[in-house]
């Protein structure tokens, strides 16, 4: 015991889940004994955190115990975050019973963020009253948080009516996020109006970001006009991956668009990407001058990676790509150009570069 609370004190948690993948009985009731018994509290919260990353499930019921009736909010909040990471359904009652009696609102945070983590279904409607009821605004987020991790369909219309109107914006931003990872494309619509109407912070990052996750091409057009409008570089992120995500080729004008004129390195790269997907062919020219031009490599490399799944067929283009290799200096990318150099030789039934110049006369 010692031995392990020296560990403790040095924060050597990975060196205690070494010894307990060797010795796992022998730690797990030390670590036990500490969680239970010690009379410091500091060495107590990190035994059970231990627990907790260890996926101990013979700790479940002294972690309710903790979580029930000790009198340290520090203590019960651990407790209830080390069942989360447990991750067995036996974790859930204990959860639930103490989602009923909690009134720290630091500690119904931790409990929201477990019962999500276990996918808890059963934890659905106590969530959903806290959703409706709680004054508590970081109480709300998390129950929407919660809410999205478990994914039931139930709670839909619950947190259509927070992304409508609840009054913090980071709540509506966390109600519109599990709309998308819930995945019911009854909240397209309302998403599509919170996108274009509501200014709260963060909260068109998170809806954009939803829209791409239901890939719903109803959402095409707004995402297109909501970039049109000047945005700031975070919102044009979010937008420019959700029109990505969902993949529908009327955004292919807007993704050429802010390929030749974002100032953000980002922005151009999912741009480029979601071209290349597309299989866009009208973007092979684009392609090839962003290859040329761009100054970000990271750029440059994913409109290599676009240029091969949208190979040039002319030769006043291959020859322009011959240049474009010459030229360029980051190695990743040169040896991106090279394999589609030898892609087009092959097609054109060359075994090599020097017999693809040969042939075409370049």
């Amino acid at each position: 015991m010692d031995d392990i609370k020296q560990l403790l004190l040095d924060k050597k948690e990975e060196e205690i889940l070494k010894l307990m993948k060797r010795e796992k009985k022998n730690i797990r009731d030390i670590l036990l004994g500490i969680a239970e018994n010690d009379s410091d509290w500091k060495f107590r919260r990190d035994a059970i955190k231990i627990l907790g990353k260890a996926k101990i499930n013979e700790s479940i019921e002294l972690l309710q115990k903790i979580l029930l009736k000790d009198h340290l909010t520090v203590l019960r909040k651990f407790a209830a975050k080390a069942i989360g990471s447990i991750d067995d359904p036996a974790g859930i009652p204990p959860l639930l019973d103490a989602l009923k009696t909690s009134k720290d609102p630091a500690v119904i945070v931790e409990i929201s963020n477990a019962l999500g983590c276990l996918k808890a279904t059963e934890a659905i409607e106590p969530l959903v009253a806290l959703l409706k009821t709680s004054k508590d605004g970081e109480i709300r987020e998390n129950a929407a948080e919660a809410l999205g991790l478990i994914g039931d369909k139930k709670a839909v219309d619950s947190l259509l009516g927070i992304l409508k109107n609840d009054k913090e914006d980071w709540v509506r931003g966390q109600a519109a996020e599990a709309l998308g990872l819930i995945g019911d494309k009854k909240a397209v619509p309302d998403l599509i109006t919170t996108l274009t109407k509501d200014g709260g912070l963060g909260v068109a990052v998170k809806t954009a970001t939803a829209l791409g996750r239901l890939k719903d091409t109803e959402a095409v057009e707004s995402l297109i006009n909501f970039i049109q409008k000047g945005q700031n570089v975070e919102n044009r992120r979010a937008a420019t991956y959700a029109l990505g995500e969902i993949g529908d080729k009327k955004a292919a004008e807007i993704f050429l668009e802010l390929l030749e004129s974002d100032e953000d390195e980002t922005v151009r790269y999912w741009s480029c990407l979601s071209l290349g997907f597309m299989k866009y062919s009208k973007a092979s020219n684009t392609m090839l001058e962003i290859l040329k031009n761009d100054s970000s490599a990271r750029v440059r490399k994913t409109a290599a990676l676009s240029v091969r799944q949208l190979p040039p067929k002319s030769k006043k283009a291959i020859k322009e790509l011959l240049g474009i290799k010459e030229a360029e200096v980051d190695p990743e990318v040169k040896e991106k150009i090279q394999e589609i150099i030898l892609k087009i030789a092959e097609e054109q039934d060359c075994s090599s570069e020097m017999e693809l110049i040969k042939k075409m006369e370049l």
